[in-house]
């Protein structure tokens, strides 16, 4: 297989399903996309089943070779696997896997597999299919391709209309076959294009009657965006007696819209029975709407994809509006947008300020103030609900923000259930905006509103922290007392190993400054273990393998529950470092020697001493002397050589329990 890095996320959703529609026929769907996918995925070996009856799929196209593949040639599936296929799950998974329920000569591993992706092809309600990869070398990162559910609904949905669509041409060719070769509308051009003969089938196609038509330029009735090409079609297929030629276009209806229609040319000039090229037509509007009804969706699930992803990494209101309104701009080419915040007051205000820079912005950003129910805008903030007008200049309420505007969509934006504002599209072309953008916009909208939820709770979150600034030694102290309260067996500890590290990083020579944040760290070394659950760490007993790798993330706790409090950040070393040793078989990172930070190697040493001279329910205390020996015994492999003399001399000088 080609080594062409694979596409990712959103780029293969969207690549995949440019593909996908340019396939025309149920057979290219299934060969040619899953040519396609396997390519940009490199795998090794593909085969994509479609539903024959009941739980049998057969093989409908395969890439790559093996001598067994033929073993796949018909599938059963499981109850199990085609629920899940059926609900949108899509399997990356290394082989072999016990999961494998049926005949161990189906396992892919007798393929050569070592790595399988799946996913179903499904069409509403109804599994149609299903895509397997299989992969002759561990594929781990694939595992977080969230995008193949929504490219098998895509996928699916296509095969499903297209074979439909195939069956409903197959019916038509056994009908133009008698009618010899007729189909919806028949034309006779000559060699000009002038129509010689037309079917009267015209008037329910396009409106005009037979007479209307005959004589007349066949051009003259075709879209003029579309004109130079059917040109250059049929001048390529009057050149070549007996040629067919297809081709697909707008042609005018007589009540003044274009409708699509497809046609198939044959010249038959030099027959003396015709003397003419010979058109045979059918409307196919509706198969072009379908097509643009699938890329705008796919359009809204990508902008959808990317503004949840932009969100994730917003961490204020600026960069919550500033990211998705250039998303918007991008995705759906839509210059003004604008996302307006209600104050108090009812008075609405715009947040993205570099609006000032767009063309044809009729005041300042900073200069907008909309008053209660006053324009579009305050409709859509009184009422909570969507706003949507066609022609603004029809509409008494609109209040101009932009020269020449003729459309705007208006959306509330709702936090905390109440409007804090609107997300506002405005286009300089009339009747821009459908039911579509209205559900994709309302869907963004309900993004932007999470995102904004998200950020004012940091934002409150980090106002009630500088408040509450002054009192925060007194609360981690009873943070650290609660901690002990909970893990009964540790009664004190807290407070004892903090007492002791601040006298051994003193002995140490570490400034005052410093030992406040060692103090701090100290108390809270034993935070992360709020997310312990009771049985694990209240057990009474020693722990098993499974128990002490769930206690062994409390660091890496610690350090998500106090990285966002900025005042502790130099406290962190020891909550996040005291379970690390000097030889580097410690947790959470493994790190060793002086890599450990300071902090974290001297409260090491204490932690473990006051652990040894306290009662445990499955051991008593041990005596000083035991305890020191196992001290010295660590040094220079769970402990610092430096920490441990310092700290034998502070037991000497009666400093220590």
């Amino acid at each position: 297989m080609t080594t062409a890095a694979p596409l990712q996320g959103d780029t293969l959703l969207l690549s995949i399903t440019r593909r996908l529609l340019s396939l025309s026929s149920p057979a290219d769907l299934c060969h040619e996309g899953l040519r396609f996918l396997a390519h940009e995925l490199r795998a090794d070996l593909a085969m994509l089943h479609v539903q024959r009856e009941g739980d049998v799929f057969t093989l409908a196209a395969s890439v790559g070779e093996h001598p067994k593949l033929t073993l796949h040639e018909v599938q059963l599936l499981t109850p199990r696997w085609r629920e899940l296929l059926l609900a949108g799950e899509w399997h990356s998974q290394p082989l072999p896997n016990d999961s494998w329920e049926g005949p161990e000569e189906l396992g892919y591993v007798h393929l050569g597999a070592r790595h399988l992706v799946c996913f179903g092809l499904h069409s509403g309600e109804r599994l149609v299919g299903y895509v397997g990869l299989l992969f002759r070398d561990p594929r781990p990162e694939l595992g977080t391709l969230g995008v193949l559910g929504t490219l098998g609904a895509l996928w699916g949905t296509l095969l499903d209309r297209l074979s439909a669509q195939a069956a409903l041409n197959a019916r038509e060719a056994m009908l133009r076959s008698v009618t010899d070769n007729g189909t919806d509308l028949v034309t006779v051009l000559d060699a000009g294009g002038v129509i010689t003969y037309q079917s009267a089938s015209s008037v329910r196609m396009v409106g005009f009657t037979v007479n209307e038509m005959l004589s007349r330029d066949v051009f003259g009735f075709i879209h003029e965006d579309d004109r130079a090409h059917v040109s250059e079609i049929f001048a390529a297929l009057v050149a070549e007696p007996g040629a067919t030629r297809d081709v697909t276009f707008r042609f005018a209806h007589r009540a003044g819209h274009h409708v699509w229609v497809e046609c198939r040319g044959r010249n038959l000039l030099a027959d003396p029975d015709v003397r003419g090229v010979v058109v045979h037509t059918r409307d196919v509007t509706e198969q072009q709407r379908t097509r643009a009804r699938l890329e705008q969706r796919v359009q809204d699930l990508s902008l959808m994809h990317a503004a949840s992803q932009a969100l994730a990494r917003a961490t204020d209101v600026e960069s919550v509006v500033n990211d998705v309104v250039k998303l918007i701009r991008a995705r759906l080419r839509q210059e003004y947008v604008r996302v307006l915040r209600v104050d108090e007051e009812g008075v609405t205000t715009v947040v993205n300020a570099e609006e000032d820079d767009l063309p044809g912005a009729l005041h300042p950003s900073s200069a907008v103030r909309l008053l209660p129910g006053q324009g579009l805008v305050g409709a859509c903030v009184a009422s909570g609900e969507t706003v949507l007008v066609n022609d603004v200049l029809a509409d008494e309420r609109y209040v101009p923000l932009y020269a020449q505007v003729r459309s705007e969509l208006v959306v509330p934006l709702w936090v905390g259930g109440r409007v804090w504002g609107a997300l506002n599209v405005e286009s300089t072309t009339p009747g821009a905006f459908g039911d579509e953008d209205r559900r994709a916009l309302e869907t963004v909208a309900a993004q932007i509103g999470a995102g904004l939820a998200t950020v004012l709770l940091l934002d409150e979150l980090r106002r009630s922290h500088h408040d509450l600034e002054g009192a925060y030694d007194e609360t981690i102290e009873g943070w650290a007392r609660a901690l002990d309260f909970r893990d009964q067996e540790t009664e004190g500890h807290s407070q004892r190993v903090t007492e002791l590290t601040v006298r051994l990083a003193r002995r140490m020579g570490l400034g005052e400054e410093t030992l406040v944040h060692v103090r701090r760290g100290a108390l809270l070394h034993d935070i992360g273990k709020m997310g312990i659950p009771d049985h694990v760490l209240r057990k009474p007993g020693p722990l098993t393998g499974e128990e002490w790798g769930v206690m062994r993330r409390h660091p890496g706790m610690a350090m998500e529950l106090l990285s966002p409090i900025r005042f502790l950040a130099p406290a962190l070393e020891i909550p996040y470092a005291h379970h690390e040793k000097w030889d580097g078989s410690g947790y959470p990172r493994g790190l060793r020697g002086e890599e450990i930070p300071l902090a974290a190697r001297i409260f090491a040493v204490v932690d473990v001493w006051d652990a040894l001279r306290s009662d445990r329910p499955y051991r008593p205390a041990w005596s000083a002397e035991r305890a020191r020996a196992h001290i010295e015994a660590g040094a220079g492999s769970h402990f610092d050589r430096e920490v441990v003399r310092v700290f034998l001399s502070v037991l000497a000088g009666g400093d220590g329990t």
